[in-house]
Formats: structure tokens, sequence, C-alpha cells
């Protein structure tokens, strides 16, 4: 069971946030997601990046403006390989489905790597 004293701590805190919260705090998290793209290869800072500044914008993700700005932010090839293979239509949906046409480009990125590197002479199983 809680405190009398700590339930009166919390309500105080929760009216002292409210009081002194950063009211451009939503608006520079939405310019920050307009703004925002993946860099590299490098999804997992996209995905976290992108539900930070929704989380402090207070957007719903799954509206549809703001599915289609996460897909702005991803690199047009793997955003199409998203819709061709899936077509999601929810936030959850689209981070699964980016999550894993990321994996097989980055698996076909280093098999492709290898072709410079291995196996340069030999031509077996080739027309």
């Amino acid at each position: 069971m809680i405190p009398r004293q700590s339930n009166t701590w919390h309500k105080l805190e929760k009216r002292f946030k409210e009081a002194f919260s950063d009211y451009a705090e939503h608006k520079r998290a939405q310019d920050e997601l307009k703004k925002l793209r993946m860099k590299n290869d490098n999804l997992d800072e996209y995905l976290a990046a992108f539900e930070t500044f929704a989380l402090h914008a207070d957007l719903d993700v799954n509206n549809p403006t703001n599915l289609q700005t996460f897909a702005l932010g991803l690199p047009q090839s793997l955003a199409d390989a998203c819709i061709k293979m899936e077509n999601p239509k929810t936030y959850k949906q689209w981070r699964a489905t980016v999550q894993c046409q990321q994996k097989i480009y980055l698996k076909m990125k280093l098999l492709h790597s290898e072709y410079g590197t291995l196996n340069t002479n030999c031509t077996q199983g080739q027309g």
C-alpha cells in the first residue's frame, strides 16, 4: 500500500510538471519529425528518433499523415519495398515490414560485397 504522503507528493510533482512544461516542445518535435531522415543504413536510430519525436509531439502514429511522414523519412527504395511487399496500414505494420526489408537489404549488401572478394575466377553455375 502506498503511503498517503507519497500519493500527495506524486500529485504535487504532476502539477509542477504541468505548470512548467515546455509549451514549444510539441512544435519542435513536429518540426524535427518533418526533417527526420534515415541516415546510412541505421534503421534502429531512425525508429528510435521517430518514436521519441512522435511521443513528444503527442502524435497518433497510426494517423495516415504521420504514417506518410514516417515513410518519407526512409530511403525511397526501402519504403517502396515495404509497400510492394506488405502494403502496411498501421505504424506497427510499417515498423515490422521496414525491419524485415532492411534485414534483407543488409544481407544482400553483404553478399554483393563478397562477390568482389570471393570466387572471382569461378564460373561454375553460370550460364
